[in-house]
């Protein structure tokens, strides 16, 4: 008798079968580095995974049943998640990858990929629906950090040639609808080759970086400096005043670049040629303006440097110029 009485504990005190499906459901609820959540209809919270719980600063998950989104996270973001849940059990087809962004209270912004499926009883019925998060902060960094190299020089961090005619093509759209003027400048920094020569690349590299710098010193934040490649650079400017306001930006830059400056114990003084193009006298589209400028840019070399040319409207024909050079 004893001995069936502690058999029968033994039994009693057996661990779980590993295969049920509540062991297993249990498991992924406790162990997933993903959040895991169920909603009823009315988009309250049924159940949560502990790595949810912990995220949110709840150490017990039950602390978080009857909740929704607005309760946990304010009415703005809240509202947002309501909608794509209601969605989701309304027409009963789920959404996968959906990337939010939620601002936290340390100012930071956290980004998560969520899946929300719908959630069904056995007649068919929508019950709810099960979601899945995961934080994407690390993989947003990195995305963000490719978009930069995709989109600017890697030497002077300033926008390149991509960059720049995107921005130029839509300013020159704001511009046909306001009637605003838009001027291009198109520098090249003179006898570049020579420091190359004297001084080494590396001297020449920090020469590119010290004009770079001049140049975003000289316009206003809404203007734009690129370098497009070598010691060519360009500057896209929005006026809505005269085309002439072009010349004192050109005269500042001028100023700005020549001032002598000390790289590798080397003293020296830098000057730019600059060519001017504007919208819509010397063209309408960001390639002509920007051949325009490099026409006048090369005009100014042949004066001797250290000055700005502007275009002429219609004296620039591209075709012709550049065929007979």
């Amino acid at each position: 008798m004893l001995e069936k009485r502690t058999f029968e504990r033994m039994v009693s005190m057996s661990p779980p079968d590993p295969l049920s499906d509540s062991f297993l459901f249990n498991a992924l609820m406790e162990s997933t580095a993903d959040s895991i959540y169920f909603k009823d209809r009315q988009c309250r919270l049924l159940r949560v995974s502990r790595m949810m719980a912990q995220s949110l600063g709840f150490s017990d998950p039950a602390e978080l049943v009857g909740k929704t989104d607005t309760d946990l996270f304010g009415e703005a973001f809240g509202e947002g998640t309501r909608k794509d849940d209601l969605r989701v059990m309304d027409t009963g087809r789920p959404i996968i990858g959906l990337i939010e962004s939620r601002q936290l209270e340390n100012g930071q912004t956290n980004w998560t990929l969520a899946s929300k499926l719908p959630l069904r009883d056995e007649s068919g019925y929508v019950m709810g629906l099960v979601g899945i998060t995961r934080e994407i902060n690390e993989l947003r960094q990195t995305e963000v950090a490719l978009q930069h190299l995709a989109t600017h020089d890697t030497l002077t961090d300033l926008p390149n040639r991509f960059l720049m005619m995107d921005r130029l093509n839509q300013l020159l759209s704001r511009a046909r609808r306001s009637g605003a003027a838009v001027a291009l400048l198109f520098l090249d920094v003179d006898r570049f080759k020579g420091v190359n020569d004297s001084y080494g690349h590396e001297c020449g590299d920090l020469l590119l970086r010290a004009v770079a710098q001049r140049l975003t010193n000289s316009v206003r934040h809404s203007d734009t400096v690129s370098r497009i490649g070598g010691d060519e650079f360009v500057i896209v400017l929005e006026t809505r005043r005269e085309v002439r306001d072009a010349d004192t930006v050109a005269l500042k830059v001028l100023n700005a670049v020549a001032r002598p400056l000390t790289l590798e114990r080397h003293r020296m003084k830098v000057t730019v040629s600059i060519g001017i193009s504007f919208y819509p006298e010397n063209g309408e589209e960001p390639d002509t303006l920007l051949r325009a400028a490099d026409y006048a840019m090369y005009l100014a070399k042949k004066e001797g440097g250290n000055r700005h040319v502007a275009c002429s409207p219609g004296v620039f024909d591209a075709a012709a110029v550049f065929g007979k050079e």
